[in-house]
C-alpha cells in the first residue's frame, strides 16, 4: 500500500517528522507493508525551502497547493494556533483526505464541529500527537480500553509545569527562579501563560474528556488554575506532610454529572504520579474492568512527538474512520460545589488568640481542621499557620478565607490547595 502526506508546518514537530519519515520510511514499510511517500510540503516562512530541500522534496508556502493536490492522502497540520489550521483542516475533509494533526488548542476549542464533518465524511482524524506527546496515550484509551468503563483521571500534561514544581521542591528556590531555568532550557511555549496558568493543561484534558467520557466541554465551564501563585513555603510544608505539589488535570465521572478541573492539588508523596519528574508527563487512570493504570513518558520535543504523529499516519492508513459516540445529559460540576479536603495557609501574627479566631470562623461554615501547626515564633511578626481539612465544601473555604483575610492579624490573601488522596 502507497500514501502520500502533505505537511503543513515547518516548526519543532514539522521537522523532526519529516527528518524521521525519511530516516525510517524503509522500517515502517518493512514492519507494515506501507509505504510513506513525503509529496509535499508547506510552510510560511519561505527560509524554510532550504531545509527542505535536502530531502528534495517539492516546497510551498501555500497551504491550498497540498490540500487541492489529489495525489495526496493525507494531511499532516502541524502549525499550531486556531483559526487558520481549523480552515485548512476543513477544507482538507472536505476534498476527500484523512487529516493527522498535534494541534490541542483546535481540538479542544473546536473538536466537537471537526469530528463531526469527518464523521459524515467518512474521513479520519489522527490526534496521538496532541496530548502527552510520545506517549501512546489516545490509541491506549480508544483501543485498549475500549470494553471498560473509566471512572476518573489524574494527569501531569504539561511538561513545563511539572519542571517548575520539581526544581522548587529539590533546590528550594521561587517560582521565578524555577520558571526562568525552564526558559533557559527551551521547555516554556512562546506564550508561557499557556504553560504556567493550566490553558494547555486544559486543552488535552478537553481531548481525554471526549475519549473517556464522550464529552467535549466547554473551556470556559471548566474551572482552570495555574501554579504561579504556588510559594516554596507551600512545597516545603507539603513535603512536611507526605505530599508533593502537581499541576493535575482532573476527571471523575459520578452517574450524570463530570467533574473536570485544573489546578495545584497535593498528592500522596508514595503515589506513582508524585515521582514524575522533571518535564516527564503522566496520566493515572482507574478504569473497569481493568483496574489502575499508569501512562509515563516525554510528552513533548520534536522527536518524541513525531513517533506519534506517524504513528497515526500508518493508522489511518490501514483502519476504517472510527469516532467515540458523543454522550449527552452530562452536565460538568461547579469547582463551588466541589468537596474536598484541603492545605490551607495563613500568614498571622504571632500573638495570643489569632488561632482561636481563624477557628471560629471555619466553624462557623462547617469546615472542621484535621491538623494545624505554627510554622515559627517571632514576636510581632507574621508567622506561616499551616492547615489540613477534613472534607469541606469549595464555596465554605472560599467564604471562609475571604472573612479571615479581613482580620487585622491577617497578612492575606492566604494560601489554599485542594488535596487528593489518591
Amino acid at each position: 500500500m502507497n500514501k502520500k502526506i502533505g505537511i503543513i508546518g515547518l516548526g519543532t514537530v514539522g521537522e523532526a517528522t519529516l527528518r524521521s519519515l525519511y530516516k525510517y520510511s524503509s522500517l515502517i514499510e518493512k514492519r507494515t507493508s506501507l509505504k510513506v511517500e513525503v509529496a509535499k510540503v508547506c510552510d510560511a516562512r519561505i527560509q524554510k525551502r532550504k531545509f527542505v530541500s535536502q530531502f528534495s522534496i517539492p516546497f510551498t508556502t501555500n497551504p491550498y497547493d497540498l490540500i487541492n493536490d489529489p495525489h495526496i492522502d493525507i494531511i499532516v497540520e502541524l502549525i499550531g494556533g486556531i483559526k487558520l489550521a481549523k480552515n485548512y483542516v476543513i477544507s482538507a475533509l472536505k476534498k476527500g483526505k484523512d487529516v493527522v494533526t498535534a494541534n490541542k488548542a483546535l481540538l479542544a476549542e473546536s473538536g466537537k464541529n471537526i469530528f463531526s464533518l469527518a464523521k459524515k465524511l467518512k474521513r479520519s482524524i489522527g490526534f496521538e500527537a496532541s496530548v502527552c506527546g510520545a506517549i501512546p496515550l489516545i490509541r491506549s484509551i480508544s483501543e485498549g480500553l475500549v470494553g471498560c468503563e473509566v471512572k476518573k483521571f489524574y494527569g501531569i500534561l504539561n511538561g513545563t509545569a511539572n519542571y517548575i514544581l520539581c526544581k522548587m521542591h529539590k533546590e528550594r528556590i521561587s517560582f521565578s527562579s524555577a520558571l526562568r531555568e525552564a526558559q533557559m532550557k527551551g521547555f516554556v511555549e512562546k506564550r508561557s501563560q499557556l504553560d504556567i496558568e493550566g490553558i494547555d493543561t486544559l486543552h488535552k484534558l478537553a481531548i481525554l474528556s471526549y475519549l473517556c467520557f464522550g464529552v467535549w466541554p466547554s473551556l470556559s465551564k471548566v474551572y482552570v488554575e495555574g501554579i504561579s501563585k504556588v510559594s516554596p513555603l507551600d512545597v516545603m510544608y507539603a513535603e512536611e506532610l507526605s505530599y508533593r505539589i502537581k499541576l493535575l488535570a482532573i476527571a471523575k465521572r459520578r452517574k450524570s454529572k463530570l467533574d473536570l478541573r485544573v489546578h495545584p492539588t497535593l498528592i500522596p508523596q508514595d503515589h506513582p504520579i508524585s515521582q514524575v519528574s522533571l518535564a516527564f508527563n503522566a496520566l493515572w487512570v482507574e478504569a473497569s474492568p481493568a483496574g489502575e493504570l499508569l501512562f509515563y513518558g516525554e510528552g513533548a520535543g520534536g522527536a518524541p512527538t513525531s513517533s506519534s504523529v506517524i504513528s497515526d499516519i500508518v493508522s489511518i492508513s490501514f483502519a476504517k474512520p472510527r469516532f467515540v459516540k458523543e454522550v449527552l445529559n452530562i452536565y460538568l460540576e461547579s469547582i463551588n460545589s466541589l468537596q474536598s479536603r484541603y492545605y490551607i495557609r495563613f500568614m498571622a501574627l504571632d500573638k495570643p488568640g489569632v488561632l482561636a479566631k481563624i477557628s471560629k470562623i471555619l466553624a462557623s461554615l462547617n469546615i472542621s481542621i484535621a491538623s494545624v501547626t505554627q510554622k515559627e515564633r517571632r514576636k510581632l511578626r507574621y508567622v506561616p499557620i499551616v492547615m489540613l481539612t477534613h472534607e469541606a465544601k469549595e464555596s465554605s473555604i472560599r467564604k471562609a478565607l475571604s472573612k479571615i483575610d479581613e482580620l487585622s492579624v491577617i497578612k492575606g490573601p492566604s494560601q489554599f490547595i485542594r488535596i487528593e488522596d489518591l
